[in-house]
């Protein structure tokens, strides 16, 4: 089981989305309060004052591939950009009619797909904030969660009880992949493209993502809302409801160890592994990230 280093402590409601920078030593997370914070992994503290904006709560976060700029979606539609030390850049894109709820850069970094509670994905020129593709009306209810593919020809999107997988023109490719419980809201794609994990029920289940065939399912005690891969993609971490944490090897499909929680047993939203894959965390409804 992992040890804990830290705990970081400051936001005042939950944390939905955060994510580690590409130095391994600083995390950015983004609140319900309206706020994001970045937070030093060695000492544990806040680093700065928080960053204040206005749109409402702040449901999704993702760095640009050249981890300079970090984009966030808002309770009112709206997508702002960062500077990794808390400058907002002035122009605010609008075009949702309800929260956004996911995003994604393009590999290349010269897109971002974003997916709302309204059901569609916009996906924007990032230079410019232009709409080049959509709205991708999805069908599924609402967009809780987009990944582009690593070769960035596909994008992968959780809604309610479905996944599907579009080109990068909104054309769809694959599914929509059914049954898979009340809320997707987590997709990972494998680093060569070719499997796509997910979080919903209990269950992290693993695709082949030209098919959509399911490969495996594994079970955790519990309703898992998040999923993440270790940079060495042999390690699957999964958390969820009652503040519960599971590790698996994706080759044998066995756990490592025992569950691990969070002692008051509060949700659990987002996970995540460092970049060096030597630190993992996950944040939700306490209104903090643990740093294990």
């Amino acid at each position: 089981t992992p040890a804990v280093k830290h705990t970081f402590e400051g936001h005042e409601r939950n944390i939905w989305s955060f994510m580690f920078l590409h130095d391994n030593v600083h995390v950015v997370s983004g609140s319900w309060d309206g706020t994001m914070r970045k937070w030093d992994c060695n000492t544990g503290r806040l680093v700065g004052i928080p960053w204040h904006g206005k749109g409402g709560k702040i449901l999704a976060i993702a760095l640009s591939p050249d981890r300079k700029t970090i984009a966030c979606g808002r309770e009112d539609g709206s997508v702002q950009r960062w500077d990794t030390d808390g400058n907002m850049i002035e122009s605010i894109w609008r075009g949702h009619s309800s929260l956004v709820r996911s995003l994604s850069w393009s590999p290349s970094g010269g897109h971002i797909a974003s997916g709302s509670n309204d059901a569609t994905i916009l996906i924007r020129e990032a230079e410019s904030g232009n709409v080049e593709v959509g709205p991708i009306m999805t069908n599924q209810g609402w967009v809780g969660s987009l990944a582009y593919s690593p070769l960035g020809d596909r994008i992968a999107s959780g809604g309610q009880y479905t996944i599907c997988i579009w080109d990068s023109n909104g054309k769809l490719l694959v599914g929509p992949i059914k049954d898979l419980g009340r809320c997707v809201e987590s997709v990972v794609w494998s680093s060569d493209g070719r499997k796509l994990y997910s979080a919903s029920d209990r269950f992290a289940r693993v695709f082949d993502s030209a098919s959509g065939t399911l490969l495996h399912r594994f079970e955790n005690s519990d309703v898992i809302h998040s999923v993440a891969l270790s940079p060495q993609h042999n390690v699957l971490a999964c958390v969820g409801t009652y503040g519960v944490a599971q590790l698996w090897d994706t080759e044998s499909h066995k756990p490592l160890g025992q569950p691990f929680r969070q002692e008051d047993r509060r949700h659990l939203s987002c996970v995540s592994f460092s970049r060096d894959g030597q630190r993992l965390a996950y944040s939700g409804h306490d209104k903090k990230i643990t740093l294990w």
